[in-house]
C-alpha cells in the first residue's frame, strides 16, 4: 500500500531488518507500507531504513491525520 506522511516525523526505525537505531526522519512524502508476516505495517522510508507499527498504532497514526493511505 501507498501512504502520505502529511508532516516530517521522526520515528523509531530499524535498519536492514535487525540493527534498531534511536531514530529516523520521515520527511512529508509517500511512502511504500507493507504488511509483514507477523501482523505489523512496516513504513519505508529507504532500501534499509523502514518503521513498524502495530495496527492500532498504526490506526492512531491515521486517525490523528499524520498518515493517510493513499492506495490500499
Amino acid at each position: 500500500m501507498r501512504i502520505k506522511i502529511t508532516k516530517s516525523l521522526v520515528l523509531p526505525a530499524q535498519m536492514l531488518e535487525t540493527e534498531s537505531i534511536p531514530e529516523a526522519l520521515f520527511p512529508e512524502g509517500d511512502y511504500l507500507a507493507n504488511l509483514t508476516p507477523d501482523g505489523k505495517i512496516e513504513v519505508i522510508n529507504t532500501r534499509k531504513i523502514k518503521a513498524l507499527f502495530s495496527f492500532s498504532q498504526f490506526r492512531d497514526r491515521v486517525s490523528l491525520g499524520e498518515f493517510i493511505v493513499v492506495e490500499a
